[in-house]
């Protein structure tokens, strides 16, 4: 009885930090997770490859000598969008080195191309020093030394690198080097690469769109819901240096076409408020491809939701009907349903949720995004093949329930299954994730279950089960018992603790002290697999199956036959890939290239998670 009672106190104690299942969070709402690995919200690697790419693409391009003021008002809209817009601690430090007054004299002084390259070129450096003390400034031919750059946390003995006192041949070897790494020779717009993903080269026209897509999405759906003016001035003018120096100019002349519709300019002129910020985006982008499918330059593509399925007249702007036609960010108004030119109500929060799931990693950048359970397995032996099978669930999802009902048997260290009439083995590494809400941060979470408070206390006794008995997947076992009758969870947890031989009060402590960060840590890495539905299996890491079909066991199987890897090549991928704990500040480092935007269709039986935050 006592064991009981804890349980159903730390129910209580959870009620007041989630809120029951209503209409805004349980809504279902389409049917098209974001699977593909190009289309999950950017991490802080992404997130800091995209930045560099739009800085340093967009000041390479200037011309190299004098500028307009308009010219260099847009440069400095965009660099100083860093400390004012950037999520998470990575905004903090890149902060600490715009407070420094010679930076901030070096920018203010900015008047030509080569200017805003060697600016932003400092400031990479600055931060890379604070963030990886021991390397050598870019670039290394020259042989500057890190303590010219160490701007925030300066030793007594600095000597900061002073742009205006260095010769006109230093100047010339650094901005050739930037050129060299950020410049394609004959024009991006007409030199696109074969092999996008390779890091460090410089940036086609698609590299640099989705790298600014990147970082004016993940921008918008990081504000802060209570916006201060500079936030709202801020993020209104990075459309303003699209128009003026955005560095492919085919892609600056397309925008120019429609960035001066009044209804357009009415509401960019009218935002206020995160959610408004992130409609009006969101039409900016849609606008773009509708006007890439229209002229036939991307026939295949498809507005965004594509669950929604928007009609490109929508969103063609400029045309002769665009006044009567485009869709306003604005929801229809007196609650009105939707119509060719307004969102409903409901809808208007769909698709801020859909763009908020693309963009947002749930709990926010600053975390490990790593989500698994102690090794439940001896190591294989050598060359023994490898099942990677991920199962995304919610803790009282019926569905989850049924899917664990028919799995659980078959969750073993040595998985078996006949392939064309030969038996199949392998080591499985099975690992379960929760998919929720968190509307805190990772370090502080507010999570939110997406079925009420007693479906939270449910997944921490589970994910504590997963991190206390995962030997020989002995928790498999505890949430099959527990997803016996989804409805009564948490309750059962006393008689599924005793029936596989698991100490309640454990669970219990467990679920008080460690569990919160727990359901954290696995909410954040489900929306970072770009995972919305329940219950989802990736087998791995590629092949990806919503809800348990009645050929599940035979998909398993093919993965087995075809695509399974030897113990040597997991190692070798587990070393080069493992995602490591996710920091902005750290992260923002990174130079290269932005993940891209594919959505694949799907059908299935599945919950969906609907995220919106209320009303910003």
């Amino acid at each position: 009885a006592m064991r009981l009672t804890a349980l159903l106190v730390l129910g209580l104690c959870l009620a007041g930090h989630a809120s029951a299942c209503g209409d805004a969070i349980c809504h279902t709402y389409g049917d098209e997770p974001r699977f593909d690995d190009s289309d999950r919200p950017p991490n802080a690697v992404v997130l800091g490859r995209a930045t560099w790419t739009v800085m340093h693409t967009t000041a390479a391009y200037l011309k190299p000598g004098a500028l307009t003021p308009v010219e260099i008002k847009s440069f400095k809209t965009l660099v100083t969008s860093m400390p004012r817009l950037y999520p998470g601690k990575g905004q903090t430090l890149i902060a600490k080195i715009f407070a420094d007054e010679t930076v901030q004299k070096e920018l203010d002084a900015v008047a030509t191309g080569q200017d805003c390259q060697l600016w932003i070129w400092k400031v990479h450096n600055a931060l890379t020093a604070m963030v990886h003390p021991s390397r050598t400034p870019f670039p290394e031919s020259l042989g500057l030394h890190v303590s010219q750059f160490r701007i925030a946390n300066p030793e007594s003995t600095d000597k900061q690198y002073d742009i205006a006192a260095a010769s006109d041949v230093q100047k010339q070897l650094i901005t050739k080097a930037l050129k060299a790494r950020w410049v394609i020779a004959g024009g991006l717009e007409n030199h696109p690469w074969t092999k996008r993903d390779m890091l460090n080269l410089p940036p086609d026209r698609t590299m640099l769109g989705r790298a600014f897509w990147t970082y004016m999405h993940t921008m918008s759906v990081y504000l802060p819901h209570t916006l201060e003016q500079d936030d709202i001035d801020s993020f209104k003018g990075l459309f303003d240096v699209i128009y003026h120096i955005y560095a492919c100019p085919v892609c600056r002349n397309h925008f120019s076409l429609f960035y001066e519709d009044p209804i357009l300019k009415k509401e960019h002129e009218s935002i206020e408020t995160k959610h408004e910020a992130i409609m009006f985006l969101w039409k900016i982008h849609n606008i773009v491809t509708a006007d890439g499918i229209y002229r036939k330059e991307w026939p295949n593509r498809k507005l965004f939701p594509h669950s929604k399925h928007f009609n490109v007249s929508q969103f063609h702007i400029p045309s002769p009907t665009s006044a009567k036609d485009q869709m306003r960010t604005e929801a229809c108004a007196n609650g009105g349903t939707t119509t060719t030119t307004c969102l409903g109500a409901n809808k208007h929060f769909e698709v801020i949720a859909d763009v908020e799931s693309r963009w947002q990693i749930e709990g926010g950048i600053d975390q490990p995004l790593v989500d698994k359970a102690p090794s439940p397995c001896p190591a294989p032996a050598q060359g023994q093949k490898i099942l990677k099978m991920d199962m995304y669930i919610m803790g009282k999802c019926p569905w989850c329930g049924k899917a664990m009902e028919r799995i659980a048997d078959s969750i073993k260290c040595d998985y078996t299954c006949k392939h064309k009439g030969q038996d199949l083995t392998a080591r499985l590494n099975f690992e379960v994730h929760m998919v929720g809400l968190n509307n805190g941060t990772w370090a502080h979470p507010w999570l939110r279950a997406i079925h009420g408070p007693s479906e939270l206390v449910g997944e921490r006794l589970e994910l504590c089960a997963r991190q206390h008995y995962s030997k020989d997947y002995k928790y498999v076992k505890f949430i099959q018992c527990m997803d016996q009758n989804v409805s009564t969870i948490p309750i059962r947890a006393p008689e599924c603790a005793q029936e596989h031989g698991m100490d309640l009060d454990l669970l219990v402590a467990c679920a008080n002290t460690e569990g919160e960060q727990l359901v954290a840590t696995s909410y954040g890495f489900a929306s970072w697999m770009g995972i919305d539905i329940t219950p989802t299996f990736v087998l791995n890491d590629k092949k990806k199956v919503l809800g348990l079909p009645d050929n599940f066991t035979d998909i398993v199987c093919d993965q087995l036959a075809t695509t399974s890897v030897a113990l040597a090549e997991t190692a070798a991928l587990s070393s080069s890939d493992e995602p490591t704990r996710g920091s902005s500040l750290q992260d923002l480092m990174v130079t290269g290239l932005a993940v891209a935007f594919t959505t694949l269709a799907v059908a299935g039986v599945a919950a969906v998670v609907m995220r919106v935050r209320g009303k910003g």
